[in-house]
């Protein structure tokens, strides 16, 4: 049996002397009123380019340019991200609708899932679907199929 050990009493032999005159201000009280009617913590600032809701599939998401690290940071459940041949696909609410499962797909949250993708074997069809989940597309310097010098696959969707 557990027995449960309690800190030893502790008292002071004689209490702190504070003088303080009726003049003096209590600067900690005076802080603490002042802090009631300004928060300090709430900073306004101007919203980033990624506050902004992403609607998948709509057609501003061709436009948008979407860095790895962005994507990095949707790995949850909740929030899912991968990129498949440079371009990023918000796949939360595909999980129960995925025919292999939610755990192959969240595998790969926030990464790039293009080898998968392809190795699994899927269809056209599959990559045209994808297109209802898509909510940007990487930056020229971090794509590895679609750019100049790139990898060549004859089979990925323009």
């Amino acid at each position: 049996m557990a027995t449960v050990q309690t800190a030893p009493e502790m008292s002071l032999a004689s209490p702190l002397p504070v003088q303080q005159e009726q003049s003096e201000i209590d600067l900690m009280a005076l802080t603490m009123a002042a802090l009631r009617f300004v928060n300090p913590w709430s900073v306004e600032s101007k919203p980033s380019q990624w506050q902004t809701q992403i609607v998948p599939g709509s057609p501003e998401a061709k436009d948008r340019t979407i860095t790895l690290a962005e994507v990095r940071m949707h790995d949850t459940p909740q929030d899912c991200w991968v990129v498949i041949y440079d371009r990023v696909y918000d796949i939360t609410n595909f999980f129960d609708e995925h025919p292999g499962g939610a755990d192959i797909m969240f595998e790969y949250a926030g990464h790039d899932a293009s080898t998968a993708f392809r190795s699994s074997g899927h269809s056209r069809m599959a990559l045209k679907a994808l297109e209802r989940f898509l909510v940007g597309e990487l930056p020229l310097p971090e794509r590895m199929y679609r750019r100049p010098g790139g990898i060549r696959l004859s089979d990925i969707p323009e």
